[in-house]
Protein backbone atom coordinates (compact mmCIF):
# COMPACT_ATOMS: atom_id res chain seq x y z
CA UNK A 1 0.00 0.00 0.00
CA UNK A 2 1.44 3.19 -1.07
CA UNK A 3 2.14 5.85 1.76
CA UNK A 4 -0.21 8.60 2.12
CA UNK A 5 0.78 12.38 0.84
CA UNK A 6 1.04 15.05 2.88
CA UNK A 7 -0.94 18.32 2.47
CA UNK A 8 0.67 20.34 5.12
CA UNK A 9 2.30 23.91 4.37
CA UNK A 10 5.66 24.03 3.82
CA UNK A 11 7.41 23.93 7.36
CA UNK A 12 10.70 22.28 8.72
CA UNK A 13 11.36 19.16 8.31
CA UNK A 14 10.55 16.74 11.91
CA UNK A 15 12.95 15.69 14.34
CA UNK A 16 14.77 12.76 13.29
CA UNK A 17 14.68 13.35 9.73
CA UNK A 18 18.64 13.47 9.57
CA UNK A 19 18.55 9.95 11.74
CA UNK A 20 16.09 8.48 8.61
CA UNK A 21 18.63 10.10 5.85
CA UNK A 22 22.05 8.74 7.64
CA UNK A 23 20.19 5.11 8.04
CA UNK A 24 19.04 4.62 4.72
CA UNK A 25 22.82 6.20 3.35
CA UNK A 26 24.67 3.88 5.35
CA UNK A 27 22.62 0.97 3.77
CA UNK A 28 22.97 2.02 0.74
CA UNK A 29 26.44 2.38 1.03
CA UNK A 30 27.06 -0.98 2.01
CA UNK A 31 25.53 -1.95 -0.93
CA UNK A 32 27.88 -0.53 -3.43
CA UNK A 33 30.53 -1.36 -1.46
CA UNK A 34 29.70 -5.35 -2.92
CA UNK A 35 31.00 -5.84 -6.36
CA UNK A 36 28.34 -8.07 -7.54
CA UNK A 37 25.84 -4.82 -7.04
CA UNK A 38 26.77 -3.77 -10.55
CA UNK A 39 25.55 -6.94 -12.18
CA UNK A 40 22.31 -8.29 -10.79
CA UNK A 41 19.57 -6.72 -11.92
CA UNK A 42 15.80 -6.22 -10.19
CA UNK A 43 12.71 -4.44 -11.61
CA UNK A 44 10.73 -1.77 -10.20
CA UNK A 45 7.28 -0.55 -11.18
CA UNK A 46 7.07 3.30 -10.67
CA UNK A 47 3.92 5.59 -10.77
CA UNK A 48 3.97 8.94 -13.16
CA UNK A 49 4.08 10.89 -9.39
CA UNK A 50 6.84 8.55 -7.98
CA UNK A 51 9.21 8.81 -11.56
CA UNK A 52 8.70 12.77 -10.33
CA UNK A 53 9.39 12.53 -7.02
CA UNK A 54 12.46 10.81 -8.68
CA UNK A 55 13.40 13.33 -11.34
CA UNK A 56 13.20 15.74 -8.89
CA UNK A 57 16.09 14.68 -6.89
CA UNK A 58 19.35 17.13 -7.34
CA UNK A 59 21.44 14.68 -6.63
CA UNK A 60 20.57 11.82 -8.76
CA UNK A 61 22.58 11.34 -11.93
CA UNK A 62 21.07 12.80 -15.03
CA UNK A 63 21.54 9.17 -16.27
CA UNK A 64 18.87 8.00 -14.56
CA UNK A 65 17.04 10.83 -14.53
CA UNK A 66 17.12 10.96 -18.38
CA UNK A 67 15.56 6.85 -18.32
CA UNK A 68 12.97 7.97 -15.03
CA UNK A 69 11.55 10.87 -17.26
CA UNK A 70 10.71 8.79 -20.20
CA UNK A 71 6.83 9.78 -21.02
CA UNK A 72 4.43 7.32 -20.05
CA UNK A 73 0.75 7.57 -17.97
CA UNK A 74 0.24 4.89 -15.53
CA UNK A 75 2.37 2.37 -14.19
CA UNK A 76 5.74 1.34 -15.67
CA UNK A 77 8.53 -1.09 -14.51
CA UNK A 78 12.68 -0.03 -15.10
CA UNK A 79 15.09 -2.44 -14.62
CA UNK A 80 17.87 -1.43 -12.34
CA UNK A 81 20.91 -2.80 -11.07
CA UNK A 82 21.44 -2.79 -7.42
CA UNK A 83 24.23 -0.30 -7.51
CA UNK A 84 21.57 2.25 -9.23
CA UNK A 85 19.46 1.01 -6.74
CA UNK A 86 21.66 2.25 -4.29
CA UNK A 87 22.43 5.53 -5.80
CA UNK A 88 18.59 6.07 -6.12
CA UNK A 89 18.54 5.60 -2.04
CA UNK A 90 21.88 8.04 -1.50
CA UNK A 91 19.88 10.53 -3.18
CA UNK A 92 16.91 10.38 -1.91
CA UNK A 93 18.66 10.06 1.57
CA UNK A 94 20.33 13.71 0.75
CA UNK A 95 16.94 15.22 -0.18
CA UNK A 96 15.74 14.07 3.32
CA UNK A 97 18.28 16.50 4.60
CA UNK A 98 16.26 19.39 3.47
CA UNK A 99 12.79 18.35 2.26
CA UNK A 100 10.03 20.50 3.65
CA UNK A 101 6.69 20.18 4.72
CA UNK A 102 4.56 18.47 1.86
CA UNK A 103 7.11 17.28 -0.13
CA UNK A 104 8.49 14.98 3.44
CA UNK A 105 5.79 12.11 2.72
CA UNK A 106 6.33 12.02 -0.29
CA UNK A 107 9.65 11.60 -0.14
CA UNK A 108 9.57 9.12 2.56
CA UNK A 109 6.74 7.34 0.77
CA UNK A 110 9.22 6.60 -2.36
CA UNK A 111 12.43 6.09 -0.42
CA UNK A 112 10.50 3.37 1.47
CA UNK A 113 9.70 1.75 -1.79
CA UNK A 114 12.58 1.75 -3.45
CA UNK A 115 14.66 0.16 -0.13
CA UNK A 116 12.41 -2.49 0.00
CA UNK A 117 12.64 -3.89 -3.39
CA UNK A 118 16.68 -3.02 -2.64
CA UNK A 119 16.30 -5.41 0.37
CA UNK A 120 14.54 -8.08 -1.89
CA UNK A 121 16.57 -7.93 -4.58
CA UNK A 122 20.13 -8.49 -2.28
CA UNK A 123 18.52 -11.49 -0.51
CA UNK A 124 17.96 -12.87 -4.01
CA UNK A 125 21.07 -12.52 -4.77
CA UNK A 126 22.50 -13.82 -2.06
CA UNK A 127 20.19 -16.98 -2.03
CA UNK A 128 20.91 -17.36 -5.82
CA UNK A 129 22.78 -20.50 -7.17
CA UNK A 130 25.86 -20.07 -8.66
CA UNK A 131 27.41 -22.30 -11.60
CA UNK A 132 30.80 -21.03 -10.32
CA UNK A 133 31.98 -19.12 -7.82
CA UNK A 134 32.47 -15.73 -8.56
CA UNK A 135 32.93 -13.69 -4.60
CA UNK A 136 35.55 -14.29 -2.53
CA UNK A 137 35.04 -16.94 -0.10
CA UNK A 138 35.21 -14.25 3.19
CA UNK A 139 31.89 -12.58 0.93
CA UNK A 140 29.80 -15.71 1.53
CA UNK A 141 27.00 -15.25 3.34
CA UNK A 142 27.11 -16.94 7.03
CA UNK A 143 25.20 -19.89 7.31
CA UNK A 144 22.76 -20.40 10.24
CA UNK A 145 24.16 -20.01 13.45
CA UNK A 146 24.12 -22.11 16.34
CA UNK A 147 21.87 -21.32 19.22
CA UNK A 148 23.53 -19.57 22.16
CA UNK A 149 22.94 -21.08 25.64
CA UNK A 150 20.02 -18.98 27.43
CA UNK A 151 20.22 -18.14 31.43
CA UNK A 152 16.97 -19.20 31.81
CA UNK A 153 16.12 -15.48 33.41
CA UNK A 154 13.23 -14.10 31.84
CA UNK A 155 12.52 -10.00 31.11
CA UNK A 156 9.85 -7.83 31.34
CA UNK A 157 10.38 -4.84 28.79
CA UNK A 158 8.19 -2.29 28.19
CA UNK A 159 8.55 -1.14 24.29
CA UNK A 160 7.05 2.40 23.24
CA UNK A 161 7.19 3.69 20.04
CA UNK A 162 8.82 7.32 19.49
CA UNK A 163 7.77 10.57 18.55
CA UNK A 164 3.92 10.05 18.79
CA UNK A 165 1.50 11.26 21.37
CA UNK A 166 -0.43 10.03 23.03
CA UNK A 167 2.10 7.25 23.46
CA UNK A 168 1.57 3.94 21.37
CA UNK A 169 3.55 1.02 24.01
CA UNK A 170 3.60 -2.68 24.76
CA UNK A 171 4.44 -4.31 27.95
CA UNK A 172 5.76 -7.70 27.52
CA UNK A 173 7.39 -10.58 29.17
CA UNK A 174 10.05 -12.31 27.47
CA UNK A 175 12.45 -15.58 27.69
CA UNK A 176 16.09 -14.64 27.47
CA UNK A 177 16.41 -14.94 23.85
CA UNK A 178 18.37 -13.66 20.44
CA UNK A 179 17.86 -9.97 19.30
CA UNK A 180 16.31 -11.76 16.16
CA UNK A 181 13.77 -13.58 17.98
CA UNK A 182 13.12 -10.44 19.73
CA UNK A 183 12.59 -7.99 16.64
CA UNK A 184 9.71 -10.97 16.38
CA UNK A 185 8.03 -10.15 19.29
CA UNK A 186 7.96 -6.80 18.87
CA UNK A 187 6.33 -6.95 15.76
CA UNK A 188 3.38 -9.30 16.72
CA UNK A 189 3.10 -7.12 20.00
CA UNK A 190 3.14 -3.60 18.60
CA UNK A 191 1.06 -4.80 15.74
CA UNK A 192 3.46 -4.49 12.45
CA UNK A 193 3.94 -6.56 9.75
CA UNK A 194 7.44 -7.66 8.83
CA UNK A 195 7.35 -6.13 5.65
CA UNK A 196 10.58 -3.99 6.14
CA UNK A 197 14.04 -3.74 6.98
CA UNK A 198 15.46 -3.43 10.98
CA UNK A 199 17.86 -2.88 13.55
CA UNK A 200 18.45 -3.00 16.86
CA UNK A 201 21.05 -0.10 19.12
CA UNK A 202 22.51 -1.62 21.90
CA UNK A 203 24.96 -0.10 24.53
CA UNK A 204 26.66 1.58 21.36
CA UNK A 205 26.39 -1.68 19.02
CA UNK A 206 24.04 -2.03 16.20
CA UNK A 207 22.21 -5.16 15.15
CA UNK A 208 20.22 -6.47 12.45
CA UNK A 209 19.46 -9.34 10.19
CA UNK A 210 22.48 -9.92 7.58
CA UNK A 211 20.71 -11.20 4.94
CA UNK A 212 20.39 -8.11 3.33
CA UNK A 213 22.48 -5.43 5.04
CA UNK A 214 25.69 -5.84 2.52
CA UNK A 215 28.80 -4.67 3.87
CA UNK A 216 27.16 -2.04 6.98
CA UNK A 217 28.91 -1.84 9.98
CA UNK A 218 26.25 -4.29 11.92
CA UNK A 219 26.58 -7.44 13.76
CA UNK A 220 24.02 -10.23 13.33
CA UNK A 221 20.96 -9.97 15.68
CA UNK A 222 20.31 -13.60 15.86
CA UNK A 223 23.75 -14.53 17.71
CA UNK A 224 23.09 -11.49 20.36
CA UNK A 225 21.26 -12.34 23.32
CA UNK A 226 19.84 -10.19 25.96
CA UNK A 227 21.77 -11.95 28.77
CA UNK A 228 24.77 -11.17 27.01
CA UNK A 229 23.62 -7.22 26.26
CA UNK A 230 21.67 -6.16 28.91
CA UNK A 231 23.75 -5.27 31.95
CA UNK A 232 20.55 -4.85 34.73
CA UNK A 233 17.33 -3.25 34.92
CA UNK A 234 16.21 -0.01 33.70
CA UNK A 235 18.74 -0.73 31.24
CA UNK A 236 17.04 1.13 27.63
CA UNK A 237 17.96 0.24 24.33
CA UNK A 238 16.46 1.15 20.63
CA UNK A 239 14.97 -0.57 18.09
CA UNK A 240 14.30 0.88 14.51
CA UNK A 241 11.59 -0.57 11.91
CA UNK A 242 11.00 0.39 8.42
CA UNK A 243 14.23 2.59 7.45
CA UNK A 244 11.93 4.31 5.38
CA UNK A 245 9.27 5.66 7.37
CA UNK A 246 11.94 5.06 10.12
CA UNK A 247 9.92 4.18 12.89
CA UNK A 248 11.97 4.23 16.27
CA UNK A 249 10.55 2.18 19.43
CA UNK A 250 12.50 2.91 23.22
CA UNK A 251 12.99 -0.85 24.76
CA UNK A 252 12.88 -0.56 28.72
CA UNK A 253 14.26 -3.50 31.08
CA UNK A 254 12.03 -2.98 33.45
CA UNK A 255 12.65 -6.20 35.55
CA UNK A 256 14.75 -9.72 35.33
CA UNK A 257 13.02 -12.53 36.83
CA UNK A 258 13.26 -15.88 36.96
CA UNK A 259 10.45 -17.71 34.87
CA UNK A 260 6.92 -18.69 36.36
CA UNK A 261 6.87 -22.72 36.46
CA UNK A 262 4.43 -23.57 34.12
CA UNK A 263 3.88 -20.03 32.49
CA UNK A 264 4.85 -19.94 28.70
CA UNK A 265 6.59 -17.18 27.07
CA UNK A 266 6.35 -14.74 25.60
CA UNK A 267 3.27 -12.81 26.15
CA UNK A 268 2.11 -9.26 26.55
CA UNK A 269 0.77 -8.22 30.09
CA UNK A 270 -0.63 -4.42 29.02
CA UNK A 271 -0.54 -1.47 26.69
CA UNK A 272 -2.02 1.48 25.12
CA UNK A 273 -3.49 1.88 21.64
CA UNK A 274 -3.22 0.90 18.56
CA UNK A 275 0.35 0.69 16.20
CA UNK A 276 0.12 2.90 13.12
CA UNK A 277 -0.78 1.44 10.02
CA UNK A 278 2.17 0.25 7.62
CA UNK A 279 3.31 2.32 4.74
CA UNK A 280 1.81 5.75 6.75
CA UNK A 281 4.28 8.08 6.17
CA UNK A 282 6.37 7.56 9.68
CA UNK A 283 5.22 9.85 12.20
CA UNK A 284 4.77 13.15 10.22
CA UNK A 285 2.19 11.29 7.73
CA UNK A 286 0.32 9.66 10.68
CA UNK A 287 -0.48 12.81 12.16
CA UNK A 288 -1.56 13.81 8.78
CA UNK A 289 -3.57 10.38 8.42
CA UNK A 290 -5.52 11.28 11.98
CA UNK A 291 -5.99 14.45 10.75
CA UNK A 292 -7.68 13.41 8.18
CA UNK A 293 -9.87 10.40 9.24
CA UNK A 294 -10.95 12.74 11.95
CA UNK A 295 -12.15 15.53 9.45
CA UNK A 296 -15.37 14.35 7.56
CA UNK A 297 -15.05 17.43 5.17
CA UNK A 298 -11.52 16.66 4.45
CA UNK A 299 -11.41 16.07 0.57
CA UNK A 300 -9.75 12.65 1.43
CA UNK A 301 -11.53 11.82 4.70
CA UNK A 302 -13.64 8.66 2.80
CA UNK A 303 -10.63 7.40 1.15
CA UNK A 304 -8.54 7.26 4.03
CA UNK A 305 -11.02 5.84 6.10
CA UNK A 306 -11.97 3.48 3.50
CA UNK A 307 -7.39 2.68 2.85
CA UNK A 308 -7.49 2.17 6.73
CA UNK A 309 -9.88 -0.52 7.11
CA UNK A 310 -12.00 1.48 10.02
CA UNK A 311 -8.72 2.08 12.06
CA UNK A 312 -8.95 3.25 15.18
CA UNK A 313 -5.77 4.93 17.05
CA UNK A 314 -7.37 4.36 20.70
CA UNK A 315 -7.74 0.47 19.75
CA UNK A 316 -5.49 -2.31 21.87
CA UNK A 317 -6.75 -5.87 21.73
CA UNK A 318 -4.73 -7.82 24.71
CA UNK A 319 -5.87 -10.84 23.46
CA UNK A 320 -5.18 -10.69 19.82
CA UNK A 321 -1.84 -9.50 20.59
CA UNK A 322 -1.32 -12.54 22.73
CA UNK A 323 -2.36 -15.06 19.84
CA UNK A 324 -0.03 -13.77 17.68
CA UNK A 325 2.49 -14.12 20.32
CA UNK A 326 1.99 -17.66 20.55
CA UNK A 327 2.36 -18.30 16.87
CA UNK A 328 5.81 -17.84 17.79
CA UNK A 329 6.56 -19.92 20.41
Amino acid sequence: MARRKSSKPDIPPPPGMTDAAGRLAEYAGGVLAQPQSRSHTADLKLSPSERAVLVGLPDLNTALKQRLDAPSRGVRSFSFTLDELARICLALAEALLCVQGRDIVKVLSVAGKVTDRLNEAVGEQAVAPKAKRSTPRSAAKPGKPKPVESTGSVYQLKITLKDIRPPVWRRVVVPDCSLAELHEVIQAAMGWENYHLYDFEVGGGRYTDPRGMGELDTEDASRARLSALVPKEKFKFGYTYDFGDDWKHEVLVERVLPPEKGRKYSLCVDGKRACPPEDVGGPWGYEEYLETIRDPSHERHEELLEWGGGFDPEEFDLEGVNKQLRRLR
